[in-house]
């Protein structure tokens, strides 16, 4: 069978403008006067039909998308795919693409037809007469611009259309209709087009077939492929329901002619006629493109992965299977188009694109399904030169040196073709389990059963070809799109948590927060129908065995199936049943920190109200008093020490040593407890806020208080009560414009509640819910990757990996900052940058009976220093030291605190040292500051008898 010189040339490349989607099924026209492609419609990557109109310029090669003139012509055809598609050119009346029913939205068959204005670019409604088929889809025919009657007559305005599926009935082959179109198209008229049907008989029964290709030759109906029962979309996509036969309707006689089986059974083959001009014996011919079969039941040498053009001749019914050049590219590397389902395809008498004056007649392809799901929308050219091949003689006069040329602009110069030898074999197994070949009868066959084209044929098996079992489309991309919406979700909620920069514990942005939460609930809707998909859509994949696994159920039969629905069950179920339990439970549990603040604030308000009170009337906790105005215990002052981690404190106060010692009326001293600091006054920079803004009723300096006056009237008042008198006030007034600062909380100043420069642990069970969380998705996440490198394109998985690992790096970014605040993963870090500690309060439950005074607010953390540091953590202060009795001159400074235990001075009496200690603390302007809220205690024991005085 005489052939023209064919080579297949890449356009994606050199397109420009806003491309067309990925679609199948889709309907194709050309506009020869603008030399406009027209797509419309078709199947989009998510299983849902589309109605879009789509236009590519094959001058400038440039993308767009028609708009019509005005609004009153900007109806469009609803969703649809799978439809009959031809142009319809009659002189002036009409220039326009009709498109025939088609698949519409649920599954439900489109029972109009439309017709596209090429000139004015507008769709228009055509009136049907009644009587005519009823609506269906994914049947064949269309259009052969060249065909006429046997007057001589063109039939430019008639389109075929056979067979077909409307989703319950298969309808047969020989139920043919003939649509004839008349009337006016333009946007004067856009109502004027009219069609009617009429029914072509047909001399025998053809059984119907469903996902079948098919074109015109003529009046000569040619259906290739296809399945005899309607089957499931994995079914189809698998390839394995395909048959291997086709059959061809002369139209105008109605005979029947099935040619021999030759090529591999194929789904949604592009048939198209051979429209090149060189040969008279092209005028019969159409050209059998892509499609795909099961590799696991049939081999076919490879041709399909080498750009298989197969030929029948609908005249003979003869076959011919050609491999052409490829394209060269760059590279010089020839490329030819994977095998796909349900492309749009085209062909025309001259060159579509590129130089028309180049000899050559071009038939042009858009989109599909490739075989393992992906959905396509490159643009493949096949050229068919002006000159005739044969096997004798394969070469012509256009082949140059040999080199083969390429781009839009090739002139044939090294295209050739090869001619395989025999058709596609069915693959049987033997006993043993060892593959033969067996061909079926009148078929020719070569020695070895396979070819050198076999190894290449193999790689364009499905993926799930490799495995047991296979699911839908929408199960395999589902889960993933579903824990890729988690990632985006998270960030965002992390993002609008408080950090430790905010001004307030309590901050978070709203808006992020919600559009996470919008995306997680979208992320979680997908992951549910994604699983239900999984246990709908299964299936067990063909194999070559001849035995057949006997199962009970489908389900769970794999690692990944197990592994998937338990981390489904942990992340999608447990997570967020444990998330639902902790709301729940903590508004009926109070927060530690907010209960030790309001002990605090009214610890504070009691200690205000009770300064006026005098000290023998107020009770300190771990005092205990045997008589009136005896103190029987005496405090040993500790300093707990201070660790790194967050929420690790030093010793409690209550395992301060203590030392019970009673004072004998011969020990006479006063003893200050806690170290005062200096005197605060208010200004812009002052502890203003936490002062109390009452006057207080007590000496605040040392220098302000006269210690003698009550001790030489005591002999007066008479026995212990004396010790119960407070002394006298000797102060002067402040100078105007500053104020005593009398602290009685220090809460600001300590760091009894976690600072907001520093991130907190979150509770014990939220960062029990927290690690589950992330640990789930994390597995989820590796799955989904370990299934996309199994199954994929190469492409998806490393969208998804590259997905996690920014997902992960952006994660690892906001914890290192300290977003959110409280959060494990930004703890570990705070505390690998070596920041300081986030304390929380230490609790007490009371000083036992023998521990020393502490401060009425029990929410102190730092207890006093017991090591003769001083309460300060950062620094020592310098302080003097009396050196001897009544010197008066300077001090030496030092950078330590003295012992907090002094022993008494028995060289000096009771009189002389209480006038030195006067002297010394005169000269000092001590402000009685307890940090942290600690109170002086002057513990004076009773003075003994003075004669005279």
């Amino acid at each position: 069978m005489p052939v023209p010189p064919l080579q297949w040339i890449e356009l994606t490349s050199l397109l420009g403008g806003s491309p067309a989607p990925p679609l199948k099924d889709a309907t194709i026209g050309y506009d020869d006067v603008n030399r406009l492609l027209l797509i419309f419609g078709g199947e989009s990557q998510q299983g849902f039909p589309t109605s879009q109109t789509y236009a590519l310029d094959l001058r400038s090669l440039q993308w767009s998308t028609p708009q019509p003139p005005s609004t009153t012509l900007s109806q469009t055809p609803s969703v649809r795919s799978g439809m009959i598609g031809g142009d319809d050119s009659a002189a002036s009346y009409r220039h326009g693409h009709v498109v025939i029913d088609g698949r519409g939205s649920s599954s439900n068959a489109a029972d109009d037809i439309w017709e596209y204005d090429y000139t004015s670019k507008f769709w228009a409604q055509v009136g049907v007469s009644s009587g005519g088929p009823s609506a269906r889809w994914g049947g064949v025919g269309g259009i052969d611009p060249r065909t006429s009657d046997p007057s001589g007559a063109r039939l430019d305005n008639t389109i075929f259309m056979a067979g077909g599926y409307d989703g319950k009935k298969v309808y047969d082959l020989s139920e043919v209709w003939k649509l004839d179109v008349s009337g006016t198209l333009s946007s004067n008229l856009p109502d004027s087009v009219k069609a009617t049907w009429s029914r072509v008989d047909v001399d025998e029964d053809i059984p119907g077939r469903v996902s079948m290709g098919g074109t015109m030759v003529g009046q000569q109906l040619v259906a290739v492929g296809g399945c005899k029962t309607a089957a499931s979309d994995q079914d189809l996509l698998d390839a394995s329901c395909a048959v291997q036969d086709s059959q061809i309707v002369d139209t105008s006689t109605g005979n029947v002619k099935v040619p021999a089986p030759c090529v591999a059974p194929r789904i949604d083959p592009a048939v198209v006629p051979n429209m090149n001009t060189a040969s008279s014996s092209f005028n019969s011919q159409a050209f059998v493109l892509f499609g795909t079969f099961n590799t696991s039941l049939w081999d076919d040498e490879g041709g399909l992965a080498q750009g298989e053009v197969a030929v029948l001749d609908a005249g003979t019914g003869a076959w011919a299977r050609i491999l052409p050049a490829g394209d060269p590219g760059s590279k010089g590397k020839p490329s030819y188009p994977v095998p796909r389902q349900g492309a749009a395809a085209l062909s025309w008498s001259s060159a579509l694109v590129g130089n028309p004056s180049v000899p050559a007649s071009d038939t042009i392809i858009f989109g599909g399904r490739d075989a393992a799901g992906n959905y396509l929308s490159d643009v493949w050219l096949l050229r068919a030169y002006n000159a005739s091949l044969s096997k004798s003689g394969e070469t012509w006069a256009g082949f140059g040196d040999g080199k083969l040329s390429s781009g839009i602009d090739a002139s044939g110069e090294g295209v050739t073709v090869q001619y395989m030898t025999q058709c596609a074999q069915a693959i049987a197994s033997s006993p043993t389990g060892s593959a033969t070949t067996s061909a079926p009868s009148g078929l020719p066959t070569s020695g070895s059963g396979s070819g050198s084209g076999s190894g290449s044929g193999s790689n364009q098996s499905s993926p799930s070809n490799a495995f047991a079992y296979d699911t839908s489309m929408l199960h395999k991309s589902l889960p993933a799109v579903s824990v890729a919406l988690f990632l985006p979700a998270l960030v965002l909620y992390r993002i609008s948590a408080p950090s430790v920069s905010s001004s307030a514990v309590m901050e978070r942005n709203l808006a992020l927060m919600y559009i996470g939460i919008v995306v997680g609930l979208a992320a979680y809707a997908l992951g549910i129908v994604g699983l239900a998909t999984s246990f709908t859509s299964i299936f067990e994949v063909p194999t070559s065995s001849v035995a057949k696994r006997a199962l009970s159920s489908l389900h769970l039969q794999t690692t990944h199936a197990k592994a998937g629905l338990a981390l489904f069950a942990g992340l999608y179920v447990f997570v967020p049943l444990l998330q639902l339990l902790a709301l729940c439970t903590r508004g009926k549990e109070q927060d530690p920190t907010e209960s030790r603040n309001r002990a605090d604030s009214t610890s504070e308000k009691l200690d205000v109200n009770g300064r006026a009170i005098s000290p023998s009337q107020r009770s300190e906790p771990g005092m205990s008093t045997v008589g009136e105005g005896t103190i029987t215990k005496r405090r040993i002052n500790s300093w707990a020490g201070i660790g790194t981690w967050a929420g690790i404190t030093g010793r409690k106060s209550q395992e301060s040593a203590t030392d019970e010692q009673a004072h004998t009326p011969s020990q006479r001293s006063f003893e200050v407890v806690n170290r005062p600091t200096r005197q605060r006054r208010a200004s812009g920079n002052s502890l203003a806020a936490f002062s109390d803004p009452r006057p207080s009723h007590r000496p605040r300096n040392l220098s302000d208080m006269s210690w003698l006056d009550p001790r030489r009237s005591a002999s007066g008042l008479g026995g212990e009560s004396a010790y119960g008198l407070s002394p006298i006030d000797r102060r002067e007034a402040w100078t105007p414009g500053t104020t005593p600062l009398e602290i009685t909380s220090t809460n600001g100043l300590m760091m009894g509640q976690p600072p907001h420069e520093h991130p907190v642990l979150p509770t014990p069970f939220q960062g029990f819910i927290h690690l589950l969380f992330h640990a789930l998705l994390l597995a989820l996440s590796v799955l989904s990757l370990v299934a996309l490198f199994q199954r994929a394109p190469i492409a998806a998985f490393a969208v998804f990996l590259a997905w996690t690992a920014l997902f992960y790096a952006v994660l690892l970014t906001l914890a290192w900052h300290g977003r959110p605040r409280e959060s494990i993963l930004s703890v570990i870090f705070s505390r690998l940058r070596a920041e300081p500690a986030s304390f929380t309060a230490v609790p007490r439950t009371g000083s036992p009976a023998a521990s020393r005074p502490m401060s009425m607010n029990e929410s102190v953390a730092v207890p006093f220093p017991s090591d003769g540091r001083g309460p300060y953590q950062h620094h020592q202060p310098p302080y003097r030291a009396t050196l001897s009795n009544g010197l008066d001159h300077d001090y030496p400074t030092s950078t330590g605190h003295a012992s907090p235990d002094v022993d008494d001075d028995d060289d000096e009496d009771e009189e002389t040292r209480q006038r030195r200690i006067e002297d010394e603390l005169s000269r000092r302007d001590v402000s009685i500051v307890t940090v942290p809220k600690r109170r002086l205690y002057l513990l004076n024991p009773t003075p003994p008898e003075e004669d005279g005085s």
